[in-house]
This record gives C-alpha cells, sequence and structure tokens, in this order.
C-alpha cells in the first residue's frame, strides 16, 4: 500500500496446499488492505 509490501506468501505456505486455499489467502489479504 503506498509502495509498501502488506502481505506476502512464502513458499512454505504455497508447496503442497491446494491452488484455492492460495487463492482464498489472497483475497482476504486484497480485502484487507485495497
Amino acid at each position: 500500500k503506498d509502495g509498501k509490501l502488506v502481505h506476502i506468501i512464502e513458499r512454505h505456505q504455497i508447496e503442497g496446499r491446494p491452488a484455492q486455499m492460495i487463492a482464498d489467502n489472497l483475497i482476504d489479504a486484497f480485502e484487507q488492505y485495497c
């Protein structure tokens, strides 16, 4: 936000997880910060 990092998904949070779980994480972050 305003050029600053507000959310990050690290490799260990992606590996072995279904795509929908990762998408939900990104959607939640978008709704919170955008």
